[in-house]
Parts: structure tokens; sequence; C-alpha cells
């Protein structure tokens, strides 16, 4: 460890030459004027000014209330969060169009993701014949109150702020087997609901459907059924008279029989 001197000795020899090193008991100034101390530099007294505390005048506390902008601060964010914009408007009237031509809606929780992560996201939707598409809150409650998807609204992000969009898929065919092989291609996306027919299912009850034959199929069996009920009704209708025919033609033989012996 260099000793004072040799410290000196250094800084005299390098280029900080002029720099003095304080001695022990050395202070800045030799002598302090207390009661009319050294003014402080122009910026230093901008900053002094600037930051100066400052005090209002006492107001009483039944007054307080007077000042108190708590209520135009909540009827704002109201306004905020119920009015959409003209931008909006279109895309309230793009997601009416969606949900009135679609006959399969699905409501998606999303992760974090990329900008490149949606558009992959997308393309895969596109490559099934399926649309992917993200709406704010604002525009989901502007255009499903009032109308029978209105509980869909409880899929929506509720959070604040303006990133967090709620990705629905639209599908105008019944495929719920596509619906969750596309699940599965996007990591960052998990079912929470999809609409079919006008009804909310959950994941599971869309797995279920997928177990199930088709609505055509359906319908097949059911008109089977409902014509081997009418034939078998026809059929049971039709046996009296047709045993009463059966009887009276045997009559007649047998009388004609007798008749001719």
């Amino acid at each position: 460890m260099l000793s004072a001197t040799a410290l000196r000795a250094q800084c005299k020899c390098g280029p900080l030459s002029n720099l003095i090193i304080p001695r022990a008991g050395q202070v800045r100034f030799r002598q302090v004027r207390i009661s009319k101390p050294k003014r402080a530099p122009w910026f230093r007294q901008n900053l002094l000014e600037i930051s100066k505390p400052a005090w209002t005048s006492e107001v009483p506390i039944d007054d307080v209330w007077i000042d108190c902008e708590y209520a135009k601060k909540e009827e704002e964010r109201r306004e905020w969060n119920d009015e959409v914009n003209k931008l909006e408007e279109f895309y309230v009237r793009e997601m009416v169009e969606q949900f009135e031509k679609s006959r399969m809606i699905a409501f998606f929780h999303a992760n974090p993701m990329s900008r490149n992560s949606f558009r992959t996201a997308w393309q895969n939707g596109r490559r099934i014949g399926m649309e992917l598409k993200e709406y704010h809150h604002r525009v989901g409650k502007a255009g499903l109150r009032g109308t029978q998807w209105e509980n869909c609204l409880h899929f929506w992000f509720q959070f604040p702020g303006e990133m967090n969009l709620q990705p629905i898929l639209f599908s105008p065919n019944l495929q719920p087997d596509k619906l969750l092989k596309y699940e599965k291609k996007v990591p960052e996306f998990h079912l929470l609901g999809c609409v079919v027919e006008n009804r909310i299912l959950s994941r599971r009850e869309v797995q279920e459907l997928v177990k199930m034959p088709s609505l055509e199929q359906s319908r097949g069996e059911l008109l089977s059924i409902l014509n081997f009920h009418q034939q078998r009704t026809l059929q049971l209708l039709q046996s009296n008279q047709q045993q009463l025919s059966t009887n009276l033609s045997q009559y007649i033989k047998d009388q004609s029989g007798d008749s001719s012996s």
C-alpha cells in the first residue's frame, strides 16, 4: 500500500499533477460562514426552487368532499369500459357477422405468445377452414349484449389493459375433431368452451361430441325408427279388416260347396 508521500509524488508525475489531495484534518473551506454561506450554483438554485415543499391551505373536514375527484374518475372509467370508438365499431360488426354465420365458435385461454406464434396459429386455422380472430372485452360487450350469445361474455379476458384480447375460432361447419387437433397444434391455447348449434359446451363435452354420430346420421336413424312404427301401426289397424275379409271369403266358399252338394 502506497504512503501519502509516494501517492503525492505519483500524482505530480502523472496527468493529475494539479490535483490537491487533502491531508488528515484538512477541510474543504478554511473558514465556514454560517450566517452567510456560499451561494449555490445556478442549476442547484433552480432545482431547490422546484423541489421545495408546498402546503395547501387547510380545508375543513366537512368540505373535503367538494374537491374529491373519485366520482369523476369512476365515471370516466365506466365510460371507457362500456363505450367503443369508431374503429371498434367496425370490429363489432365483423364479430357479429362471424357469430351469425358460424356453426361452431371456440373460446381459448391464451398464454403469452409472440405475434409470429399468433400468425402461425391463424394459418393453422385457415388450413382446416376456420378463422381465428381476437377482440377486446369492450367489443364483445358492445356486440353480444342483448343477443343469444350474451353468456359467451364470461369467456372473455376482463383484465385492464389494451393488450388483453380474447382469441376466438370461428368455423362454418361442425368439426369438433378438427378443433381438438387444432388445440394440440397451438401449445399456448387451452379450450375453455365452444358454442355448437347455439349451445355452450365444455371441453369434455366437445370430446364426447367427437364420439357421437353426426347430425345427419342421427336424423336418418330417427327417420327409420319412425317409419317402422308407422308401418307397424298400419299393419295392426288393417289386420282386423284382412282377417274379416279372409273369414268372409272362406264362409262364401263353404256355402257354395254345400249348395252344390
